[in-house]
């Protein structure tokens, strides 16, 4: 069902090892029969619903892979940082959808019902197949920006458990009751016996450890810790590698064994993909619509027709032991910024949970306030009490890459300077339009006091395509000073930090460390170096000719900063020495969620931070 070169987006690496060399053979052996079939789309293949066939998949495939090739900004580093190999990758993966023949009906079996529905779901496990290989290709770039989306996304299918790893076990982190209650009624099994904390030992007999290693290769992400969480919650909740049956038997430490019913969410605003209800239908994966009566609104992200709510552990939660709590909301109306206070052993400690770097303002009731006014006040607030500061950056996704600099500046002693986080370029046609357009006018006016000039800049890329470099040296256009308004702040600082601060809360966390600013507690941040440049008119969004999917190619690089401001260009080097990309900041002290965070909220991390915060008096 799927042939050519699209490029790396689904294809899983286990299955794929063991069919090198059949698939390299088979295709020299097909090669002119991939140039014939080059022509227009027969839209007339699928029986019931668009079916992508084998000239389809190869011409999402070619199109994705050479996109890749001529604009993704880290292709050349992932050699050396994973050693990712390009061509192979590539010719594997059209290989691989060479193996799978199209599934076709002849005009005389559109006679016999029974040969319709099958040659249907044939193909609709044909599609569901493809868009897996195509996110497991993806994977295989180890990069948390880098992933497929669906034009058209398939819904989740779930159960009323959310698992999590706690001290190297899988454990029922938090569940829905009333759901499972729900599904208990339709089951006729009493689930009342799961409880939050159990062990998950096996699933479907396979035991659990195996289960997150096949889900591990659709998991995109820059590091090893991100892509384990990110496998571990697809156990129950994934809208990709669909079940093979309408049920997950689990099997629990403390509860016993239970074959627990999955669902798929129906989402009042999506549109609906006629091959994945197929695929439901066959195996009576039933909707949560119509099965317990209920759907997930995504335009308001609440539960209609239904109170359903997920009881326990959650990493956000850490606001629940703080006292003082002030909570702003972002711009998307979720939680953006909550400031407060902690308590131990008669010491206090003031907590700034920074849950995004995306949202321009805040509001907490009817009072609305840029985002960095509201982080502001609080340090201002902390330094006037002389408390020490617990920064929460463990759910932080990213956002604004400028937001960083200037939450370091609020946290900067008085009369201090640091040097800015660096960027670097792969020289690419993008590139080159992007960076002449801005470059090469007749006047340029601007403040040379501190960073990389307009002149300098010139250079930089004029040496790079002199010599023929993929890469532009490491370059850094700012400095950080201390914030005018904060005049200064000595007051001690830890940093909570897990694989789940992602891009520009990866340039926070370096920052705080490079300057040592603050002591990082947690794991490491989540290790991705490369983001969007783009303009009005120009940016890398692709999507494939028949609008299956879409992507934003990561094009260009940020990392590290220099050891001194007073350095703008670094070596020919440095790209390889600090581009942060699959190399995540380091806690100095090391920490993971004990089951005191699962059963209070994330209070571990708290008395490791007062620990910490004491030890240093």
């Amino acid at each position: 069902m799927f042939k050519k070169s699209l490029i790396l987006s689904l294809m899983a690496s286990a299955v794929l090892i063991g069919q090198d060399a059949q698939a390299s053979s088979l295709l020299l052996s097909k090669k002119s029969k991939i140039v014939k079939n080059e022509t227009l789309k027969n839209v007339y293949s699928g029986v019931k619903f668009n079916y992508y066939d084998l000239q389809d998949r190869l011409l999402i495939i070619n199109d994705f892979l050479r996109s890749i090739e001529l604009e993704y900004a880290l292709l050349p580093l992932k050699k050396e940082r994973i050693g990712l190999d390009f061509k192979k990758l590539s010719e594997v993966a059209i290989a691989t959808e060479m193996l799978f023949n199209d599934i076709e009906l002849s005009i005389n079996d559109r006679k016999n019902q029974e040969i319709v529905e099958r040659i249907t779901f044939l193909q609709a496990k044909s599609n569901m197949d493809f868009l897996d290989r195509m996110h497991s290709l993806v994977a295989q770039f180890q990069d948390t920006h880098f992933g497929l989306q669906e034009k058209i996304a398939r819904p989740f299918m779930y159960n009323g458990l959310r698992l999590f790893r706690i001290q190297g076990k899988i454990i029922v982190g938090s569940l829905e009751n009333k759901f499972l209650g729900m599904a208990g009624k339709i089951s006729g099994a009493d689930f009342s016996g799961i409880k939050i904390g159990d062990e998950v030992i096996s699933i479907d007999g396979i035991p659990v450890e195996e289960k997150i290693k096949q889900l591990k290769i659709y998991a995109a992400g820059s590091s090893e810790e991100f892509r384990d969480s990110q496998s571990v919650r697809s156990l129950t909740l994934r809208n990709f590698k669909y079940e093979e049956k309408n049920y997950l038997k689990i099997e629990f430490k403390n509860a016993g064994t239970f074959k627990m019913p999955v669902f798929v969410e129906s989402s009042a605003d999506s549109l609906p993909r006629l091959d994945a209800i197929t695929y439901f239908n066959k195996y009576k994966i039933p909707s949560d619509t119509l099965a317990i009566g209920m759907t997930f609104d995504k335009s308001i992200n609440k539960w209609t027709d239904s109170s359903l709510n997920f009881e326990g552990y959650s990493t956000r939660k850490l606001h629940l032991n703080l006292k003082g709590l002030t909570e702003y909301m972002g711009d998307d109306g979720s939680p953006a910024v909550r400031t407060g206070y902690y308590f131990n052993k008669g010491k206090s400690y003031g907590v700034l949970q920074l849950l995004t770097f995306y949202t321009k303002n805040v509001k907490v009731g009817n009072t609305s306030l840029p985002f960095l006014d509201a982080i502001r006040n609080f340090i201002i607030e902390l330094k006037d009490q002389e408390l020490p500061l617990i920064l929460d950056l463990r759910s932080n996704g990213g956002g604004s890459g400028s937001y960083p600099p200037r939450v370091l500046s609020m946290l900067a002693e008085e009369g201090v300077v640091y040097p800015g986080p660096t960027t670097g370029f792969r020289m690419t046609h993008y590139m080159r339009q992007i960076q002449e357009a801005g470059l090469y006018q007749e006047v340029v006016g601007e403040d040379q006091s501190f960073g990389l000039t307009i002149d300098e800049l010139k250079d930089v890329l004029t040496t790079t395509l002199y010599n023929k470099s993929d890469y532009t040296p490491m370059f850094t256009t700012e400095v950080i000073p201390f914030d005018p308004k904060v005049k200064g702040f000595k007051n001690k600082i830890v940093a909570l930090v897990t694989a789940d601060c992602i891009s520009a809360c990866d340039k926070m966390s370096f920052l705080l460390q490079s300057t040592k600013r603050a002591t990082i507690i947690g794991t490491h941040s989540n290790g991705t170096g490369a983001g969007y440049l783009s303009t009005e008119s120009l940016n890398t969004k692709w999507e494939d000719r028949l609008r299956v999917f879409s992507t934003t190619i990561p094009n260009y690089l940020f990392g590290v900063p220099g050891s001194s401001f007073d350095q703008t260009v670094f070596g020919e080097s440095s790209v390889t020495e600090m581009c942060s990309e699959n190399k995540p900041t380091i806690a100095e002290v090391q920490y993971s969620p004990t089951m005191v965070d699962v059963a209070r909220n994330n209070l571990g991390w708290l008395q490791k931070a007062a620990q910490v915060l004491e030890s240093q008096e």
